[in-house]
């Protein structure tokens, strides 16, 4: 048995990125790499929003734990942090996480936090009963959901493209748009943007844009981007949907699936569909074993396009909140 005798908590250092890695590799049960950590940094906008790291490093075995807390960079509010804190399995049980969650606690209240989020997934019951006893009570549930890319007989959907052609609607990608245009970034930023805002979401403050410079760090200069897998529905000269695929770092038969969406005023052609029939293609002709995706409860349009085409629903994540005392309206929406 190892014990957490000698077990320090320090700041992140560069080099902890791939030990983080792992550990949410072990914990989550998805493969996950380096890479995908550090775009996941990226995307939470350090440079942007207050976050800080807590390491649990033992002498002989390197890093056995981790805590990430950052402020929420896509619904903003200097009151309101979420904590993400993991225990490399075979150290678990030995008060590590506690001590983790005391000083991030402590850190949080010190800097004002008066709502605090944390994640479980539902079949991990010891981590819930450890989140309710720190007084954290659930709030909102989202689905990952993955697809066996083999399986689908993209066959039965084939009336998807007719639909979307009869409609005027042209299904291209990235790369392809680049060639043609490119100076087209700004716009499908803005394109990522509105689609973005305008997924179901269960914060109750006001949606956050990412940065234009934050969007191509994570998706179309990330070395996990694939600009043609990054699906575009245009008409005319108006984009109007996504559907983008990144590969997995440390598993190359895995593709997470990224936002997908439409603009209100094109919804119900089939467009959505039609993309992600286009991502299941480009899986199928490049050998791709499974595709992953998480969407929130309330996208219910979303998970029934999905159970539709083959994916299968795992075990639910379940948001935790704690709050400190009541959370003033937000008066930096504009962070």
């Amino acid at each position: 048995m190892q014990t957490a005798a000698g077990v320090i908590l320090r700041p992140l250092e560069d080099r902890d990125f791939a030990a983080i890695a792992r550990i949410v590799s072990l914990t989550s049960g998805r493969p996950f790499g380096e890479a995908e950590m550090r775009d996941q940094v990226r995307e939470f906008e350090p440079e942007r929003f207050d976050h800080g790291w807590l390491i649990a490093e033992h002498p002989d075995n390197g890093v056995v734990g981790y805590a990430w807390y950052h402020q929420i960079a896509w619904s903003f509010h200097p009151a309101k942090y979420a904590i993400r804190l993991a225990v490399h399995p075979d150290w678990q049980r030995r008060g590590i996480g506690r001590r983790l969650m005391d000083r991030v606690l402590d850190l949080l209240l010190g800097r004002g936090a008066q709502r605090i989020k944390a994640n479980a997934r539902e079949d991990w019951v010891r981590s819930i009963a450890f989140l309710r006893r720190y007084g954290f009570v659930e709030r909102a549930r989202s689905f990952e959901s993955r697809l066996q890319v083999a399986r689908c007989d993209l066959a039965r959907f084939a009336g998807y493209a007719t639909r979307v052609a009869q409609a005027g609607i042209v299904l291209t990608t990235l790369e392809e748009e680049l060639r043609r245009n490119p100076d087209c970034l700004p716009v499908l930023y803005q394109l990522h943007c509105t689609l973005d805002v305008d997924a179901p979401r269960d914060d109750p403050e006001p949606p956050t844009p990412l940065t234009y410079e934050t969007f191509l760090a994570i998706s179309v200069r990330s070395p996990l981007a694939l600009p043609d897998a990054y699906f575009l529905a245009k008409i005319g000269e108006m984009y109007v949907g996504e559907s983008m695929l990144k590969r997995a770092a440390s598993d190359p038969g895995w593709l997470h699936q990224e936002l997908t969406g439409v603009v209100s005023g094109f919804r119900g052609l089939g467009i959505a569909t039609a993309l992600k029939l286009r991502t299941i293609e480009y899986a199928q002709r490049g050998g791709y074993r499974e595709i992953q995706t998480r969407n929130s409860d309330r996208n219910g349009p979303m998970l029934a396009i999905n159970a539709k085409l083959g994916f299968v629903r795992q075990p639910a994540w379940l948001e935790f909140q704690k709050e400190t005392s009541a959370i003033p309206a937000n008066k930096e929406s504009d962070a």
